[in-house]
């Protein structure tokens, strides 16, 4: 995961929550109301999924609206645009390979990569095997069992990244200096036509690590 930076929500949202009786996919919630939504979540989150950070595009083939907090638990948050996220469609051959939204179905988890206030609090780490995991227990339980977020194939992509990381850096003659770090951790934190490269998080996580040994 990264944080999340919110934009002001899409004029369209708000028109329609005015509306009385307005609700999540209600008779008035149009499809230019739901593909203004995808459109703002998937450029604020630079194209990636808010929790496994895989690749998404602002249709309904590539990409899920959830709700962090759920629709059937927060009736009041259904509109509610700091509560939506971006996220992959998740869907694995069996329900155990499921993962993201779609293996978090109602269940509650306590943080929000959209909220500044979270972030910092989610205290995630990522290890050269691929794997994510939370220094904070409760989270860290929710990572797994309700996120699915060490599925096999998330730890491999990630591990490519720690991979690719590690190989840039073996290419610098030397110890890397801080300067030469802060070149690369800047290219992965850039968006390249709004694009974030894939996994970013844990080249970031790596990359800033490495940054505070040196300096």
């Amino acid at each position: 995961m990264i944080p999340i930076r919110k934009s002001t929500e899409p004029q369209i949202l708000q028109q329609y929550r005015l509306q009385p009786g307005a609700e999540y996919d209600g008779a008035g919630f149009t499809p230019d109301v739901k593909d203004a939504i995808r459109s703002q979540l998937v450029n604020e989150q630079g194209f990636l999924c808010a929790y496994c950070m895989g690749r998404i595009e602002p249709d309904s083939s590539s990409m899920k609206i959830d709700h962090w907090h759920c629709q059937d638990k927060y009736e009041d948050e259904q509109l509610d645009y700091a509560n939506l996220l971006g996220c992959c469609c998740g869907i694995g051959n069996k329900t155990s390979d499921e993962y993201c939204d779609t293996s978090k179905k109602n269940s509650d988890i306590q943080f929000n990569p959209s909220n500044a206030a979270h972030y910092s609090r989610m205290q995630i780490r990522y290890k050269h095997n691929g794997e994510i995991s939370s220094d904070n227990s409760q989270f860290d339980k929710e990572l797994n069992d309700v996120l699915n977020l060490n599925y096999s194939r998330l730890k491999e992509n990630r591990k490519c990244v720690w991979n690719s990381v590690t190989k840039e850096l073996s290419k610098i003659s030397g110890t890397a200096k801080p300067a030469e770090i802060g070149r690369l951790l800047g290219m992965w934190k850039l968006k390249s036509g709004g694009k974030l490269q894939e996994y970013c998080g844990v080249a970031i996580y790596y990359l800033e690590k490495k940054l505070s040994i040196t300096q």
